[in-house]
């Protein structure tokens, strides 16, 4: 059904099938239907983010980020400075929770900028070296988010009496 939808979506509206598959997906998983396929899909879940490191892996050249090497710090700078952005904004509004977890889980490169990121480097926009160096950022991150996600203990509020 979601390959359909993107199928008919790019034929007729004319976007990238990618773009269209995407906007798919998100109408799809607003069906209750989804809610079971989680369900089922959920053991696989490691399987699947191992899949996701090496197909985003895959797509490096270590040559053109070399070829560029300040692309990588200007990505992993944003994200970071994302996350900082999200911690304030956290704090200010006192949002329930770990603010650093949020923070980490909210900053990082999300997937439809892979799709965005294609559609520059098709249209000559950005080069070789700044969409390694955004891919390579985004497995960084991603994977620092892991291990950084738990190195912040949930910080006891003050009771209410």
């Amino acid at each position: 059904m979601a390959l359909a939808n993107a199928g008919i979506g790019a034929v007729v509206f004319g976007v990238p099938v990618a773009l269209a598959a995407f906007v798919a997906g998100l109408l799809l998983s607003m069906r209750p239907e989804a809610q079971e396929a989680r369900r089922e899909v959920l053991p696989f879940r490691d399987l699947f983010a191992v899949l996701f490191f090496v197909a985003v892996g895959t797509l490096v050249d270590p040559a053109a980020v070399a070829r560029e090497p300040g692309w990588l710090l200007v990505f992993v700078g944003l994200v970071a400075l994302k996350a900082l952005v999200i911690v304030a904004l956290d704090a200010l509004f006192h949002v329930p929770g770990r603010d650093w977890q949020i923070a980490i889980g909210l900053a990082q490169i999300g997937e439809f900028s892979f799709v965005v990121l294609g559609l520059g480097v098709a249209a000559g926009v950005v080069t070789a070296g700044q969409s390694s160096a955004a891919l390579a950022a985004a497995a960084l991150t991603i994977a620092a988010s892991a291990v950084g996600a738990r190195l912040f203990p949930k910080v006891p509020s003050a009771e209410v009496g």
